[in-house]
């Protein structure tokens, strides 16, 4: 399957969208026939389409505003500290007040913000994107809510009517590529070990490392670092190899092990995705630890993006 066009992208948003809460369908078996794997990695390629095309997908972003220690002023007018498009927002929607670590918004009186469908009145603790729970903001086709890199907080920006959303082409993959499904060793890690991981900014976040995994491909043997982003046992992988930079997205990609099974899981390279600054220059992607930059060409996964700049 090369490029899923316009229609296809829209076929597959259909029957994918009502299940994006859940996960991605779980790898088959290394033993299963070649005829069932295709089928489930189509089955996740739609999966992959409904996710970054949702209404909070990646497509939507349409800005990232770093937030200043006090008052940070919101809205569309000339001047705003964190502006909003002029054409999708009041020239006032209110104030971010950051103080001692903490976000609280002041919501500019009959704004039209909604928290959760309900008009925000007066002021309201922000939970960001690392709390248990986020406040997402809405105004209009607009959402937006406070992440937390390190010790610096940032307003992000989408448009559920996104040109990128609206006119999403598709995506391109490498022909299926059976020799990239291997079975993986776990090697756990003590409890709360974390690792360093830069993003594209070039913070550096501590994030916690369940583990190592150990696998042969092409003839070599690898062992590369995991993470965890999401706390269901998954294990979350950020990988480069030879083909960053010419056919795939240049600062690697990512892809996702199931929890492993007496100490063994599978890592299926088919399943290789770009990270969300493939698509948009608002997000702050982390980029691949040392040991996870594979000196092999991986022709398996998700190619390069290629659209035109917001």
């Amino acid at each position: 399957m090369k490029r899923m066009g316009l229609l296809a992208a829209t076929v597959a948003l259909c029957f994918a969208t009502p299940a994006l809460s859940q996960p991605a369908p779980p790898a088959p078996a290394l033993s299963a026939p070649r005829a069932e794997v295709e089928k489930v990695n189509l089955e996740w390629r739609a999966w992959r389409i409904g996710r970054l095309t949702a209404e909070t997908g990646w497509v939507t972003l349409i800005g990232l505003h770093w937030l200043q220690p006090g008052d940070n002023s919101l809205g569309s007018a000339p001047g705003n500290r964190l502006p909003l498009p002029a054409e999708k927002a009041p020239e006032k929607v209110g104030v971010l007040r950051l103080e001692n670590g903490k976000v609280t918004l002041l919501p500019e009186p009959g704004s039209g913000l909604t928290v959760d469908g309900k008009p925000v009145t007066g002021p309201l603790p922000i939970g960001t994107d690392a709390d248990e729970e986020t406040t997402l903001l809405e105004i209009g086709s607009l959402n937006f809510y406070v992440i937390s890199r390190g010790d610096r907080f940032g307003l992000r920006v989408r448009d559920r009517e996104a040109k990128l959303r609206r006119e999403f082409p598709g995506l391109d993959y490498y022909p299926f590529n059976p020799d990239a499904r291997v079975e993986a060793t776990f090697d756990p890690n003590p409890p709360g070990t974390t690792i360093k991981v830069v993003n594209v900014l070039g913070m550096t976040e501590a994030m916690p490392s369940p583990g190592k995994l150990t696998f042969s491909l092409q003839g070599q043997s690898f062992t590369i670092a995991t993470l965890d982003d999401t706390g269901d046992g998954r294990l979350y992988l950020i990988v480069g190899d030879q083909t960053n930079g010419y056919e795939s997205y240049g600062a690697g990609r990512f892809l996702y092990a199931d929890a492993p099974k007496d100490g063994r899981t599978i890592v299926d390279f088919n399943r290789a995705y770009n990270p969300p600054c493939a698509f948009t220059p608002w997000s702050t992607c982390e980029l691949p630890p040392k040991e996870n930059k594979l000196p092999i060409r991986i022709e398996a996964g998700e190619k390069k993006f290629h659209h035109e700049e917001p």
